[in-house]
């Protein structure tokens, strides 16, 4: 069993488009030749669709006669299940669809009836066909972009200098004709054709280091244009530097307007850091160091400053610029599926997540925290382990409110019953809002669903204030898929973690959710 999320996207107006939708795919028969195609190629608003998947190619069982396809739009929106038609064909499957005027990206994936998923491939990954509006659209057919974030530098296509990206564009004209489609890089004209594709080579040493906007213009006979943007980046040389002394993997606090983040990743070819101090923009300020003192034990490491004291800040790290991870330390996270889940008189003021602006679950750092005052627990003495008298709970169940303030106020009913330790089941951030904590995926980060970290403090200080010991329950074999240790290092072909994986066996040796 592992939990898989789609990943958030949508489109963006036409004009000067920064087209919205995850990766804009355009041939399918190049893309997914193997496993999926569509029919039209280019499906327009109002129009039809024809979805066509190869249940030999992909990965549900060949011999299954049951398929179906879990099919939403516009970031899954009216998520249906339908049946899928035999072909006649092959191990061929087909489903028509008739495409609402307002969709712009066509989300799915396939099941059979058994509970197996083909999801192309792995976690976020998923199907998805860009829908188009009636006239003239600029497009991008090569390189693969993804302008899901509204503004091209949040998600740009990344090369090296001494690399080359070809770019191929082409115009998609319903119910008019094309007169010229022309590229720009930095709003120079590079390539002009009166065709309705043309091919680029953007040599990166020729540029240089630092985002380029690549510009797709195409207009048609009466006058009418349209463009499309996408950015490319050209990343700065490695610098392999050592941390400053006493960094550790994780958010290490300095002064009051300074953090240095450090991500312990072996075997990446690079990260850059994004969060709300540079807007989510990818920025070769944002370029994290390396420190590789062995091939195997890699810390890449920043050092951020000029940020605003007591404030919070939502950042992630791009690795090898298509993974989204929050950092494996935080002690807080948002989260895009759970958080709208959670009350606010549980958790008062949550931040917001950073819809529209990246995808993934979000690491949160603070600096010049106001300090918790711990009044009983310094004085504390824990019972002897041979005279413990544990209450196990789980605090979903214990208490209808599931917070700790709840869990505060029923001490007395705790402390009548002659114990001295409570056994709090896993608290830290679980997959999901309800759960028994066993499907853990940040083991330093409380769950918000049962209130803030300062709320969980105010409860141990006031059980140490009765004698009462906490114990907390964790679980160390057990990691689902929004950890970032699972997803760094994920072999999606075979679900489950790479050789690679520092952390976890490719193969796990507890048959039930471990790694």
């Amino acid at each position: 069993m592992f939990t898989i999320h789609p990943d958030c996207i949508g489109t963006g107006p036409k004009a000067v488009r920064y087209f919205r939708g995850y990766f804009l795919i355009l041939i399918a028969s190049a893309l997914s030749a193997q496993v999926v195609y569509w029919e039209p190629e280019h499906p327009v608003q109002g129009g039809s669709v024809s979805i066509y998947y190869d249940v030999i190619a992909g990965t549900l069982p060949d011999n299954t006669n049951q398929v179906s396809i879990h099919l939403g739009y516009n970031n899954w929106q009216d998520v249906v299940d339908e049946p899928m038609t035999y072909t006649g064909r092959g191990g061929w499957w087909r489903f028509d669809w008739h495409i609402p005027e307002h969709v712009t990206v066509i989300d799915f994936v396939f099941q059979d009836g058994q509970g197996n998923w083909d999801n192309n491939g792995g976690v976020g990954v998923d199907w998805h066909i860009p829908v188009y509006e009636l006239g003239l659209t600029a497009i991008i057919i090569e390189p693969e972009v993804d302008l899901s974030f509204g503004e091209p530098r949040r998600s740009p296509v990344f090369t090296n200098i001494d690399d080359t990206v070809r770019v191929m564009a082409s115009a998609v004209a319903e119910g008019t004709q094309t007169t010229f489609l022309e590229l720009q890089v930095a709003g120079r004209v590079v390539a002009r054709d009166s065709s309705d594709t043309l091919v680029y080579d953007f040599v990166a040493e020729n540029y240089g280091v630092g985002s380029w906007d690549i510009s797709v213009l195409v207009q048609d006979t009466s006058g009418i244009t349209d463009e499309t943007v996408f950015v490319i980046m050209v990343n700065p040389l490695i610098v392999d530097r050592p941390p400053p002394s006493g960094v550790l993997p994780g958010i290490n606090y300095g002064d009051p307007t300074t953090v240095t983040l450090a991500l312990f990743a072996p075997f990446k070819k690079f990260v850059y850091v994004l969060g709300d101090f540079n807007d989510w923009y990818i920025d070769t300020t944002y370029y994290m160091y390396r420190y590789q003192p062995e091939a195997d034990s890699t810390l890449w490491w920043l050092t951020i400053s000029g940020l605003s004291p007591g404030t919070e800040y939502a950042f992630q790290y791009l690795v090898d610029g298509n993974l989204r991870i929050a950092d494996p330390y935080t002690d807080k996270i948002l989260d895009p599926w759970n958080d709208p889940g959670i009350e606010a008189e549980t958790y008062p003021d949550l931040k917001p997540y950073p819809e529209e602006l990246t995808r993934e679950i979000v690491s949160v750092l603070q600096t010049a925290q106001q300090p918790f005052t711990w009044v009983y627990s310094d004085t504390f003495r824990r019972p002897d382990q041979k005279e413990l008298v544990i209450y196990e709970l789980l605090v979903r169940d214990f208490i209808k409110r599931h917070d700790y303030q709840t869990l505060i106020d029923t001490l007395d009913y705790l402390e009548r019953l002659g114990i001295n330790a409570i056994e709090l089941m896993p608290i830290n951030e679980f997959e999901g809002n309800s759960s028994w904590g066993y499907n853990p995926s940040f083991y330093f980060a409380p769950d918000k669903y049962y209130g803030t970290k300062h709320a969980l403090k105010l409860f141990i200080d006031e059980c140490h204030r009765r004698g009462i010991a906490v114990i907390m329950d964790i679980v160390l074999n057990h990691t689902y898929g929004q950890s970032p240790l699972v997803r760094l290092y994920w072999d999606s072909a075979n679900n489950r973690p790479s050789v690679e994986n520092p952390w976890y066996n490719p193969v796990s040796p507890n048959p039930v959710f471990a790694w």
